[in-house]
């Protein structure tokens, strides 16, 4: 039997060239192009970015329509409560302003520090579908987080108190402003707010003195930023001098002994040979010749001593005295790379904030007769720094007196303005009413007669609403 042909054999090289034809053949595949994305070509103005705030120095309130002065009269009228007309003047008018987040947060302090709840309102979100079925006040009543408590109604109510509360004691040690535009932010935002009730007649019983409290945040606007910087910038070479020879913060404080030398200060070291200089030649320029001699006499006898003046802290600006022109040319003869220095007179000064004075009761019974000891202070100040200090102005530091009657102070930790004024309203910020926890259904009653920890009632405290 004759064996089956077999079927022919395909070479391996065939096989291989097969492959790589078929892996060169195009494989089709679904690739999409992005589209190129519009520029947004939408103007900054229209954008909201340069959208006006109302608080700029050109705005004003546009007229009302009829329709909408007949509804402020209504909301605004003389026998609701004025708790009541507040609160709804304090809701459209932030409706009305675009508060950035800075403002935002000076303006919420500020009515907190006046009595108005400014807490987050629960189980007010309302979804889209509801505020349609909605009008415009119930809308506003909603989005609103300002609140004013019934109980608030008995406290005394004085703008101009709280405006001086807020923007001379509150905002100065809360936020520490340090640049000029920052005290603005505070000074204009409360003015703005005063202004709108004013000019929507919110609360005409109380015309006057809303516009006194404008006087006020005028007059904080320039003392505020005058305060920062002498804070700052004080106490001058001449007092820094008699601290560093006679006693204070800077005394035997020698910048000989530190070998490290910033090369980007250009300031001069106080050494000790150039603070004797100091202080002979403000004698000697702009002081009498009674202090001059004094001096004299007492320093080549080695007996000049200086006294920390007790129980005050600081001083009161009551004059001040720029240097006369012949104080200018003696400086510019004999001590042209010091500053020339002019006088400013005190008195002394009291902080209401600091704790009372820890005095027997004999001594007590004496200040309250007498009062606080009546001393009058002349001190040297340079040029530059006399140019921020105003009548009124206080200061709070610790006052030297020498022997040769002369008096110098230390270091500036505080600066006050003319209308300082504190209350007890920062003392009551985050305050709530204590509940009672030991089972009881009802909270705590106000006993009505005991005094709080600033010696005050609560219904005595100053609130501007």
């Amino acid at each position: 039997m004759e064996a089956p042909e077999s079927s022919p054999v395909v070479p391996e090289p065939a096989l291989e060239i097969d492959k790589v034809q078929d892996e060169k053949e195009p494989i089709p595949l679904d690739v999409v192009i992005p589209k190129k994305k519009r520029k947004n070509r939408k103007p900054k103005s229209k954008s909201g970015k340069n959208k006006p705030t109302g608080f700029e120095g050109y705005f004003a309130d546009a007229p009302m329509t009829p329709d909408e002065y007949n509804e402020e009269i209504a909301i605004y009228d003389v026998s609701r409560p004025i708790i009541h007309r507040m609160d709804d003047a304090i809701l459209r008018y932030q409706k009305n302003r675009r508060i950035l987040p800075d403002r935002r947060d000076i303006f919420m302090k500020y009515l907190a520090y006046g009595g108005v709840n400014v807490d987050q309102k629960m189980f007010g979100s309302v979804d889209q579908r509801e505020l349609k079925d909605m009008s415009n006040e119930e809308i506003l009543q909603i989005k609103g987080q300002t609140s004013i408590e019934d109980e608030r109604s008995n406290m005394l109510i004085d703008f101009d108190a709280v405006v001086r509360g807020y923007l001379t004691s509150y905002f100065p040690h809360y936020f520490n402003p340090d640049t000029e535009e920052m005290v603005n932010l505070a000074t204009v935002t409360i003015r703005n707010f005063l202004s709108y009730l004013l000019y929507h007649d919110v609360c005409p019983e109380y015309k006057k003195n809303i516009d006194t409290a404008r006087t006020s945040c005028d007059i904080a606007s320039k003392e505020l930023w005058n305060n920062q910087q002498f804070t700052s910038q004080g106490p001058g070479d001449f007092n820094r001098s008699c601290s560093t020879l006679f006693g204070g913060v800077f005394f035997n404080d020698n910048p000989e002994a530190n070998k490290w030398k910033n090369e980007r200060d250009p300031s001069v070291q106080l050494t000790n040979d150039i603070a004797r200089k100091v202080v002979k030649l403000a004698l000697a320029g702009a002081g009498s010749n009674t202090e001059a001699i004094r001096f004299k006499e007492l320093a080549n006898d080695n007996a000049l001593r200086a006294m920390r003046i007790e129980d005050i802290d600081g001083f009161e600006v009551t004059a001040i005295t720029p240097p006369d022109p012949g104080v200018l040319e003696f400086y510019k003869s004999y001590a042209s790379d010091l500053r020339p220095v002019g006088k400013m007179a005190g008195k002394p000064f009291r902080d209401p904030r600091a704790p009372a004075l820890d005095l027997s009761p004999e001594e007590r019974e004496q200040w309250d007769r007498d009062g606080m000891p009546q001393m009058e202070f002349e001190f040297f100040l340079e040029e530059s720094l006399l140019e921020l200090c105003y009548p009124g102005m206080k200061v709070v530091t610790t006052v030297f007196e020498l022997n040769c009657g002369l008096h110098f102070f230390d270091s500036v930790n505080m600066a006050y303005s003319s209308i300082y004024t504190v209350l007890a309203n920062d003392l009551m910020l985050g305050w709530k009413k204590p509940k009672d926890l030991t089972g009881g259904d009802g909270e705590v009653e106000d006993s009505g007669g005991e005094e709080d920890d600033a010696g005050k009632k609560p219904e005595e405290l100053v609130v501007d609403v």
